[in-house]
């Protein structure tokens, strides 16, 4: 249940704060929830709600294009297929949310040890 939780989270809090800011702000969404949600899975949580998130808007950016973009980019890449360009985005989104939703869950740790040496 916890791990379903981190992963709402992340996916919405991430969505909303990518409105205003730049795309370097999943790291915000995810470290907070991984600092939050006490899951035992938070590098996957935040690996497949960013990889998710960033798939979804690759969809629907693509589908909304009037031109054929990610076809276009896929071959600047030398890539078959817009297919594959959808699964090395989300690879490296989820990457970057997988680690920051790890480091929020390490640090709380690192924390309360901090606090109990006092």
């Amino acid at each position: 249940m916890k791990f379903l939780l981190q992963l709402i989270v992340i996916f919405v809090l991430a969505y909303v704060l990518e409105l205003f800011f730049p795309w370097y702000v999943i790291v915000v969404a995810a470290f907070f929830a991984g600092y939050v949600v006490r899951s035992r899975a938070n590098f996957l949580a935040g690996f497949l709600a960013i990889a998710g998130l960033w798939v979804w808007k690759a969809w629907m950016i693509d589908g909304e294009a009037s031109t054929d973009l990610s076809t276009r980019v896929a071959r600047i890449f030398t890539l078959q297929d817009n297919t594959l360009l959808f699964v090395i985005t989300a690879l490296v989104g989820g990457l970057v949310g997988g680690f920051a939703a790890l480091s929020g869950a390490l640090l709380r740790p690192a924390k309360k040890k901090w606090y109990e040496k006092r």
